[in-house]
């Protein structure tokens, strides 16, 4: 495993273990609950309990529109997708790596490690900020 799908996962497992805290912060909330803005809060369909307020009890509606958008279950579909890419690519990888320049197989696989590669880094640029980010690493 080469270090950027190293990083990425790590990334990946900290947004996991971040959206799964905020759920289980709502007291056992299912994570397929439906999250809305109501013009005021960000609410869920379990009677609808409020899961977000701004300041002085209302928030805009671009904040309320956004958290309402980015909820636990939307967060971790979007994570379990970015880990599904990375094991694409490392399957690339690893066919590759079996292959050698003799095999008729051989440009398809580095066409296609190539454009994986490209998608991992796409995928770890929104993690820019954090800690270990290599500028290397940027599309």
């Amino acid at each position: 495993m080469d270090d950027l799908v190293q990083w990425l996962r790590a990334q990946l497992d900290e947004d996991d273990r971040i959206a799964r805290a905020a759920a289980e912060e709502l007291e056992g909330l299912e994570l397929g609950g439906e999250w809305w803005y109501d013009g005021q809060y960000v609410e869920t369909v379990r009677e609808h309990t409020m899961v977000a307020v701004g300041s002085q009890d209302f928030m805009d509606p671009a904040t309320g529109r956004h958290i309402a958008e980015w909820d636990p279950a939307r967060v971790l579909r979007e994570i379990d997708a970015k880990r599904q890419l990375v094991c694409a690519y490392e399957e690339a990888v690893s066919a590759f790596n079996d292959s050698g320049p003799a095999l008729t197989s051989y440009d398809r696989l580095t066409g296609s490690v190539s454009s994986l590669r490209r998608a991992i880094e796409l995928l770890a640029l929104p993690y820019a900020d954090r800690p270990g980010y290599r500028e290397e690493w940027r599309p």
